[in-house]
């Protein structure tokens, strides 16, 4: 079946709800383009015209008379080969993929935005939200002057050996006296190699959250572990614990929006997740298995956790289509109503948007593209396209949720592939700090099984408390706490089934799963169990042990 939807309806985007754009995306890759936004204080420079040009570059850089050997044949091949492995990422040209170009550069130093790649196209506006929510954190806190409070912070982080030139340029170069890592090192000579550009104001659609909760929670996360642990883990350490926390609150985010929204549709008023309260419980409950048992109980739950999620967000896309088409009809239709709507607060808006569905000037405006959807499908479809349009208007739902139906059966397919990216991407099943282990190919597979790295992100985040703008690190405190700030703050669960698998089967399988999350703490040298009493047994902070 062809549903052929007319051209100014085949946008599936709509960031003021989703805050992001559904899409596969790249952590890693969206770095450079952060830490230039903390340092520009939201300002960003336009890419290279010559990405392609990396054999220019290498050449550059083997020429540099701080680096010895690498200007003869064999030397040039060496060092392509650390700078491929270990310092740019090379990806294919263009949509054709015809060539290949100079994708990014790894964000092992600050001073990583030089080069002004990637292109911010398949950022998906993450990069942007996360400053702007850290920086709205601060101000919460009334932090003063929070931009440059921010960039001294990440500077203290991953600014070791990198002076920064003065405001309106902002050109990062080694200092020259720094002893710092030899990737970090060759890093600032490849980047000296690119001219900087001109810097403008980076645009951004955020006004406010419809899940203020998620997204506090985010910045939270984000700015406790800046605060706490810049300085005090190397940089490369740093930003692999900061991009896995990066991953875990993005792939989220989504899931919190969906619930959020269908809770409106269902009984119009607001989730908890919805309140304006930066101390809202986590709703979310991705069990995850630590027993690494393929087939085993636990190993089953963390599976159909997964495919909860996945129906979730599958879910999710006819509600979005809905409120996009109510919020349009509104604009077009109550004028001055529809502004104010617009305007409101996106916890209120959401409401406000769900009691016009019966409004009757909504329903005629959702006629009229219905009747736009017929004309198209008319000219392009089948009958028995035309047939099923027929059965739908001869239906006794609402116009404008007719009008849904008919948007779901003829942009789903890219929709939900789109969507897809994003639950694996984010999830991270490609990624040495994925929440996710799997077949990329085989949805059935996933199952939410934390990697070392990003159970290290974790119990490094759960030790920190926000007092104010200050943050406070614990050196301990006593497992069933640690598990209750994993469950309440991260929506992690470890020794308890969710809510809606809960049966004694599932409680056995939690039970064995809690001794293997206190195995893998073991190995990491951070649990005190001397006793076999539950209420005896502690965790250390992991950086403590080191």
């Amino acid at each position: 079946m062809t549903i052929v939807i007319p051209k100014q309806l085949r946008s599936l985007e709509f960031t003021e709800l989703t805050l992001v754009e559904l899409n596969d995306i790249d952590v890693d890759r969206l770095l450079p383009h952060l830490w230039e936004l903390v340092v520009k204080q939201g300002r960003m420079s336009s890419a290279p015209k010559d990405a392609d040009d990396y054999g220019r570059y290498l050449g550059a850089l083997a020429a540099n008379e701080r680096l010895e050997g690498f200007d003869d044949e064999h030397g040039m091949k060496v060092l392509d080969g650390w700078l491929r492995s270990s310092i740019v990422r090379i990806g294919a040209k263009g949509r054709a993929r015809s060539g290949t170009q100079m994708d990014y550069i790894q964000p092992l130093t600050i001073a990583s935005y030089r080069a002004g790649l990637p292109k911010t196209r398949r950022h998906r506006h993450a990069h942007t939200l996360i400053y702007h929510l850290l920086i709205e954190r601060m101000k919460l806190f009334g932090v003063e002057a929070p931009e440059k409070n921010l960039r001294y912070a990440l500077e203290k982080a991953i600014g070791a050996g990198v002076e920064i030139g003065i405001d309106g340029q902002w050109v990062p170069q080694y200092d020259g006296r720094t002893d710092i890592d030899i990737n970090a090192l060759l890093s600032l000579y490849f980047l000296e190699e690119f001219t900087p550009l001109g810097a403008r104001e980076a645009t951004s659609g955020f006004r406010s959250s419809v899940v203020p909760g998620a997204t506090r929670g985010l910045a939270r996360d984000l700015l406790d572990y800046l605060v706490a642990y810049g300085g005090r883990l190397t940089p490369s350490a740093f930003v692999d614990r900061f991009a896995a926390l990066i991953s875990l609150r993005l792939f989220q985010l989504p899931l919190r929006v969906a619930r959020a929204t269908r809770h409106v549709l269902n009984t119009g008023e607001r989730s908890e997740d919805m309140r304006d309260d930066a101390d809202v419980a986590n709703p979310l409950e991705l069990y995850c298995d630590f027993t690494r048992v393929r087939g085993s109980a636990s190993d089953e739950l963390a599976r159909q956790c997964v495919l909860r999620d996945l129906e979730i967000m599958s879910g999710f896309m006819p509600d979005r289509l809905l409120l996009r088409s109510l919020r349009e009809a509104a604009l077009a239709t109550l004028r001055k109503r529809g502004e104010e709507i617009r305007n409101l607060p996106m916890p209120d808006s959401l409401v406000a948007m769900v009691g016009l569905r019966e409004d009757m000037r909504i329903n005629t405006y959702a006629d009229i593209r219905i009747q736009e959807i017929e004309t198209e499908t008319e000219e392009n479809g089948t009958d028995e396209d035309l047939e099923f349009i027929a059965s739908v208007r001869d239906s006794e739902a609402l116009s404008i949720e007719q009008l849904t139906t008919l948007l779901v059966e003829g942009l789903s397919r890219t929709a939900l592939k789109n969507q897809v990216g994003w639950f694996s991407s984010t999830g991270g099943i490609k990624k040495p700090y994925g929440l996710i282990t799997g077949s990329p190919n085989s949805r059935r597979s996933w199952r939410y099984a934390p990697s070392d790295d990003l159970m290290y992100a974790l119990l490094l985040v759960s030790f920190t408390t926000a007092q104010g703008p200050e943050v406070r690190l614990r050196g301990r405190m006593p497992i069933v706490e640690l598990l209750k700030v994993l469950r309440d703050r991260l929506g992690i669960l470890i020794d308890r089934p969710p809510a809606a698998f809960d049966s004694v089967d599932n409680r056995a399988a939690a039970a064995a799963n809690l001794e293997a999350f206190k195995r893998r703490l073991r190995l990491l040298g951070c649990f005190d169990g001397l006793s076999d009493d539950f209420s005896a047994q502690y965790v250390r902070n992991p950086l403590e042990t080191e």
